[in-house]
């Protein structure tokens, strides 16, 4: 009777340990490939586009910048100038940050000309099997989400903090 494994590491005599080691490797990758599902889909001329609205955070705006801000503003996407909707709502408040006092305690202090600003956005959108949304076709959303925006007279940065 042969050994399971012999002097030079093979089994029974005829392929070494190693080489078993790697096809199992390469064969649990092969099917990994096979199965997974990262082809995204391809959102064509005929999918229907529903009316979405967002909602943008601005933090620490400086005052001259949040007076270009009009309603029914179009929002454009700053890398690739694509259109990201409508200004449908501002809302402002006094921008407060933690200070910290010769005490040591901490006490929130507001920033004179500075605010935070909550932009409703409204916008044309695709919206996917899995749930994701593309503003006209091209431009993915998502809550959390950072954008770099600008209309005709402004630019800033925001988050997306609402997507209904």
């Amino acid at each position: 009777m042969k050994k399971l494994i012999d002097e030079n590491g093979r089994l029974f005599g005829l392929v070494s340990v190693i080489d078993v080691a790697v096809i199992v490797v390469v064969a649990v990758l092969a099917v990994a490939l096979y199965t997974k599902d990262s082809a995204m889909p391809i959102a064509s001329a005929a999918d229907p586009m529903q009316t979405i609205r967002y909602e943008v955070t601005i933090t620490n705006m400086p005052e001259g910048r949040l007076e270009s801000l009009r309603l029914e503003d179009r929002l454009y996407d700053k890398e690739t100038g694509n259109p990201m909707g409508i200004i449908k709502d501002i809302q402002v408040e006094d921008c407060v940050i933690s200070m910290l006092k010769a005490d040591g305690t901490y006490v929130m202090a507001p920033i004179e000309s500075r605010y935070n600003v909550k932009l409703t956005v409204e916008a044309q959108a695709r919206v996917d099997e899995r749930g994701h949304y593309y503003v006209n076709r091209a431009n993915i959303l998502g809550v959390g989400w950072g954008l770099d925006l600008y209309t005709k007279t402004s630019l800033f940065g925001g988050t997306v903090t609402g997507l209904e």
